[in-house]
């Protein structure tokens, strides 16, 4: 992977335009991933390593007993990032001093059993474990992280479902010491995440018909939604959570939601209508006073096509609000021609200096020659030449 550096400072002066030559920086990764399986037992190896060096390790093992579903997980990873550098870009740093930390251990058991579905998931985590994606400043200076400023939290997480009949559907979720959620660490993610706070049960039915008298003529669908919850750490103790939602003309969607709480009350929280039109959905968002908070139009096209030589597809999408008109816009065309594959992606976003502006044009071409797989991408930005990559993968 490569991308230009700009011309940042001269003599103190800040340009923000091209340069006529340009430097380059270099970025070399390397993805692995094994999974050697032995009749209902799998075992994965996953990492990825760099130029700064490895960034995480992940062994697994999975397998089918009973019609349980088992998987378990050791996660070990260095901590990272995100910075912005001297040439003003986004980048990902290390923190020092960059050492391999074991950072999760995790456990899933998942079956259906007499139409029930049943999800548990058990996770050993750091809580302390810096996110790549954001910006790490712990109390002092410089910034570090080692082994002794890890600390681990034990958690769980059950998840029971099941369809109750006429549509409607039952879930029971219970937190303890974990919370539905992602841990990340650099370019490795798993669901469930541990917080010694989260204690709590809820029941939740969804898609629940019920009678309606004055649901006739243009007035019809109408379904409801309720979750209960018990936190007995957090206030209220015990809370009601609905929707309703319900349909005129067989096409418009009217929905509306209310919270219930024990010391607060009942809390409206406005309605909402979606209208289909000939060139998209309109959004229309009403505060608890029926005043309206916010208006949106979705618009989008998607063509696929088979000209003999070559097949694809194109799409288009635009969003446009009632404040700021057109506030985003995208368009894309994928090409495949046999072993070749090409994509093609153009995309205008909002700016607040400038409205509506070119963002970004990005252009992959892909050649598969199994089992060799070759693929090439360039990217331009409102600056010119942004970034440009190759990949090569060996599928065996």
């Amino acid at each position: 992977m490569g991308f230009p550096l700009p011309c940042s400072i001269v003599d103190e002066i800040k340009l923000d335009t091209p340069c006529e030559r340009t430097v380059f920086a270099w970025d070399l990764e390397v993805g692995i991933n094994l999974k050697c399986s032995f009749d209902s037992l799998a075992v994965t190896i996953g990492t990825v390593f760099g130029i700064p060096g490895p960034e995480h390790l992940a062994l697994g093992l999975a397998g089918k007993w009973a019609g349980i579903a088992l998987s378990s997980e050791l996660c070990f990873a260095v901590p990272y990032e995100s910075v912005v550098d001297a040439n003003n870009l986004p980048n990902v740093a290390v923190i020092p001093p960059g050492d391999l930390l074991f950072a999760q251990a995790r456990m899933e058991a998942s079956g259906n059993f007499s139409g029930m579905g049943v999800q548990w998931i058990a996770v050993f985590q750091d809580l302390n474990f810096p996110n790549p994606g954001a910006e790490y400043n712990p109390p002092g200076a410089p910034d570090h992280y080692r082994a002794s400023d890890q600390s681990f939290a034990l958690g769980s997480l059950i998840t029971l479902s099941a369809d109750a009949g006429a549509g409607m559907k039952i879930t029971v979720q219970m937190c303890l010491g974990a919370e539905a959620g992602s841990f990340t660490v650099k370019k490795h993610s798993t669901s469930g995440k541990a917080n010694p706070d989260a204690m709590y049960l809820t029941v939740s039915f969804t898609d629940i018909p019920f009678p309606c008298p004055w649901c006739v003529g243009p007035i019809g669908h109408p379904r409801m939604g309720i979750t209960f919850r018990i936190q007995p750490k957090d206030d209220p103790f015990i809370s009601l959570t609905g929707s309703v939602s319900l349909t005129l003309f067989e096409d418009i969607s009217i929905g509306t939601s209310f919270t219930l709480g024990i010391t607060g009350g009942l809390t409206w929280g406005g309605f909402s209508v979606s209208i289909p039109t000939s060139v998209g959905t309109l959004n229309l968002q009403f505060d608890a006073s029926g005043g309206l908070s916010s208006a949106s139009l979705n618009m989008g096209y998607r063509h696929q096509f088979n000209a003999g030589w070559t097949s694809g597809s194109c799409s288009a999408t635009a969003t446009a609000t009632l404040d700021k008109g057109v506030t985003g816009a995208s368009f894309t065309l994928a090409l495949n021609q046999g072993l070749f594959t090409s994509n093609y992606g153009l995309s205008y976003s909002w700016q607040s200096n400038e409205g509506l502006a070119f963002s970004a044009l990005n252009l992959r071409f892909g050649l598969n020659l199994s089992p060799v797989q070759v693929g090439f991408t360039v990217v331009f930005g409102r600056g010119g030449l942004a970034q440009f990559g190759v990949t090569i993968g060996y599928v065996f």
